[in-house]
């Protein structure tokens, strides 16, 4: 639950709605974990159809995302409001690791796989998130009360092949080490979330959150204790007295972080 606030002081507890992409149930179930303990409505994709048919996975809403449709894309949201009736905050996580794991041969196969999974659909999943997001803030315009929804792009990063011929020690750091697709990949989801923030970041309808760890750090380490961290970083986000600005919202913030940094809260 978090509080709802209106210029005469606070006068409601309501609950969030979130989606979490890019770290797939039943492999992204501790993020969906975190987020429940932190009171969240929560929604996650899978691209297992078999995990979609249980609906409720751990207290979650589990849904189906083909990665290659825009049409799915735009259904994943709509599963949100089916579910929760509206959506307040989604999170795309690009697990560098995770991703490792999944493809670890350089081939034809993985590359064409690899643009699927870990670049086309995100840019599907954006795109359809930003109309929603501008939707649901103009039809509710006259609400002084609503705040503006909150996109968060987290990538957490772990040692590819360039940085082990600079320090070979990281190969025994991690069980799987970035080869060029995925690395490459990850270079275009740092490039989305910036442009993403750059652009979008000063509309009111939206705060852009950028959020960068690798897996030496302790809460990296830890799905559930990074969502539940993120969790209360977004309410410090919904608290301050402005929205985040452009400017603001292109600087990585460190998982971890206490609070935004530099910014005045509570309105």
């Amino acid at each position: 639950m978090f509080v709802k606030y209106c210029k005469y002081g606070i006068i409601e507890r309501m609950e969030k709605t979130i989606l979490i992409a890019g770290k797939d149930l039943p492999d992204g179930l501790e993020f969906a974990s975190g987020a429940l303990l932190k009171e969240r409505n929560v929604v996650a994709t899978s691209t297992n159809s078999m995990a979609v048919k249980d609906k409720s996975q751990n207290e979650s809403v589990c849904v189906l995302w083909n990665k290659m449709s825009p049409i799915s894309a735009r259904s994943v949201i709509l599963e949100c409001e089916n579910n929760f009736r509206s959506l307040d905050e989604a999170v795309l996580v690009f697990d560098q690791l995770y991703f490792a794991q999944m493809f670890q041969e350089l081939s034809q196969e993985n590359v064409s796989r690899g643009v699927d999974e870990m670049i086309l659909g995100f840019q599907f999943l954006v795109q359809e998130l930003l109309v929603k997001f501008e939707k649901r803030f103009s039809s509710s315009y006259s609400d002084e009360t609503l705040r503006p929804a909150n996109l968060v792009f987290y990538i957490k990063s772990s040692p590819c092949e360039f940085d082990i011929l600079k320090n070979p020690s990281l190969r025994n750091s991690v069980s799987a080490v970035s080869n060029p697709i995925v690395s490459g990949a990850a270079n275009c989801f740092i490039a989305l979330a910036e442009n993403i923030a750059a652009t979008f970041g000063s509309r009111p309808f939206l705060n852009v959150v950028l959020v960068k760890g690798d897996v030496s750090n302790e809460l990296c380490q830890n799905d559930s204790s990074f969502t539940a961290w993120l969790c209360d970083y977004l309410d410090q986000v919904d608290a301050l007295k402005n929205k985040l600005t452009a400017k603001q919202s292109i600087s990585w913030v460190k998982v971890g972080a206490k609070t935004p940094g530099g910014f005045s809260l509570f309105k």
